[in-house]
């Protein structure tokens, strides 16, 4: 017997992509230059970032346990620093100073995991404080001055076109999100991050170890932090200290609208991937439209809170049902 299909069911299948569409649409109808081709793989190239670090949010967050990642954005200024040190000063090879920046920002995500769940540390705490030291720390490494001077196959990555029509970024985006999903769907690993966001201590007794899987998710989590930096000193081409500040609100904001839930155990790639496209149109559109900087953050903080409270009150709805059930 076939199910009725409800408008909640409708929303949490396709309301991402229909928030997506309405407000493509909008910014269509306001202004003649978003709809172009120049204009469409200029927001591939500005949300390829955010995207490449919603796929690591998204494993935190699934994982449940008040999980949060709030040093993102200190974590891409430390491997867009240290890159353009090792290169610059320390004379390394490119290939080198990329796997020791890539090591260190999956390192970082390795000392978050274990000290949230081996210590108990809250995720917000931990990764708030995580985020001001690495902050003090780079502007620390570089005097807060900015490292000029590194090679044009570093930049490669963030400013070259494929056929000069497809930017490479948006192409490792792409890959990024589709691997991402399969892996948190068709892995043991990612489906047993749901079941341990779901209800750990279920998880616990089935033999499935919430603390050495929370560890796994901010340890890839810190891994894609790194692959993002690179894109992110590829796209800017100079060590700036102040490189990656403010994008892990944004990237936050865009896994809660696609569903990805603060609370754990639900969320998709796919879908949180759809949020942060819903990101990068707003602010393409808004700036096209002249919306000043300040106008621009209180609409993301206003649509952050909406996002949030949507969360909320469907977890609040489905304890009341599970406690119904008991």
């Amino acid at each position: 017997m076939k199910q009725k299909l409800t408008f909640k069911k409708f929303y949490d299948e396709y309301g991402v992509l229909l928030i997506l569409l309405v407000m493509v649409a909008i910014f269509s109808f306001a202004t003649p230059t978003f709809l172009t081709g120049a204009n469409i793989i200029n927001i591939s190239k500005q949300v390829a970032i955010m995207a490449i670090l919603s796929v690591g949010m998204t494993l935190v967050l699934v994982s449940g346990g008040g999980g949060i990642e709030l040093s993102m954005g200190s974590v891409i200024s430390l491997v867009v620093v240290l890159i353009s040190k090792f290169v610059t000063e320390r004379g390394f090879s490119v290939a080198i100073a990329l796997i020791l920046a890539v090591l260190v920002a999956t390192a970082l995500g390795f000392i978050d995991g274990v000290i949230i769940a081996k210590i108990k540390v809250p995720p917000l705490i931990m990764t708030l404080g995580m985020q001001i030291f690495l902050y003090g720390f780079t502007y620390s490494i570089c005097e807060g001055k900015p490292v000029y001077g590194i090679p044009a196959s570093l930049t490669w990555i963030g400013q070259t076109y494929l056929f000069k029509v497809i930017p490479v970024s948006a192409l490792l985006m792409v890959v990024i999100v589709i691997l991402g999903q399969f892996f948190v769907s068709k892995m043991y690993i990612g489906r047993s991050l749901y079941a341990v966001g779901s209800n750990e201590e279920t998880a616990d007794l089935s033999g499935i170890s919430s603390d050495k899987f929370r560890i796994m998710a901010y340890t890839m989590c810190g891994f894609l932090v790194g692959i993002a930096g690179i894109v992110m000193l590829g796209r800017i081409g100079s060590g700036q200290p102040s490189a990656g500040e403010g994008y892990e609100m944004d990237v936050l904001t865009g896994c809660v609208l696609g569903g990805v839930s603060l609370n754990g155990g639900k969320g998709s790639v796919i879908k949180a991937f759809c949020g942060i496209l819903i990101i990068g149109v707003l602010s393409n559109g808004m700036s096209l439209l002249g919306f000043n900087p300040f106008m621009q953050k209180m609409i993301k903080g206003l649509v952050l809170i909406l996002a949030v409270v949507i969360d909320s009150l469907q977890y609040i709805k489905l304890k009341k049902k599970v406690k119904v059930l008991n």
